[in-house]
């Protein structure tokens, strides 16, 4: 069940405007008429709607997995890794900017396939079969995005 006063929510659920926050954190509305045309509003809202799916899905599997980890840790006593205690430590919107400067430097394709095996746990063929390519293909993917994030990080940090 999603929150119905949540940013995705409440764009989708306004037909006539893309409704998004600021950077002091309020709500603002872009109506048609800020727009050239109508196509492309119809463009933009389609996007708008589309981003905040992909964060809203992103955030749902984040929270499945921390609760996974943590029921597994709790049953199992597996002591989680550092990375892991780092990741349960971030604030939600420091992990939002964290999960966006990572999609900056990856295709879809990358993101889309690096998020099932991480995050979903899925193996290269289960993805490979999902994607109907072969799982050499999707191996090399992941490898490539793992290159791109560690080269991100040694740039930046």
């Amino acid at each position: 069940m999603y929150n119905k006063n949540s940013d995705y929510a409440l764009n989708k659920k306004n037909k006539e405007a893309i409704v998004s926050r600021n950077a002091a954190g309020e709500y603002i509305k872009l109506t048609k008429e800020e727009f050239a045309s109508e196509e492309e509003f119809a463009h933009w809202k389609e996007w708008s709607d589309d981003n905040y799916r992909q964060e809203y899905n992103a955030e749902q599997s984040y929270k499945r997995l921390k609760n996974k980890l943590q029921k597994q840790a709790e049953n199992k006593a597996v002591s989680l890794s550092v990375e892991q205690i780092m990741l349960n430590d971030l604030a939600d919107e420091e992990r939002k900017a964290l999960v966006n400067k990572v999609k900056s430097v990856l295709t879809e394709t990358q993101f889309r396939r690096l998020w099932l095996y991480y995050a979903e746990g899925k193996t290269e063929q289960q993805i490979a079969d999902i994607e109907k390519v072969g799982q050499r293909r999707i191996s090399t993917s992941i490898n490539d995005a793992k290159k791109k994030i560690k080269k991100l990080f040694q740039n930046n940090y």
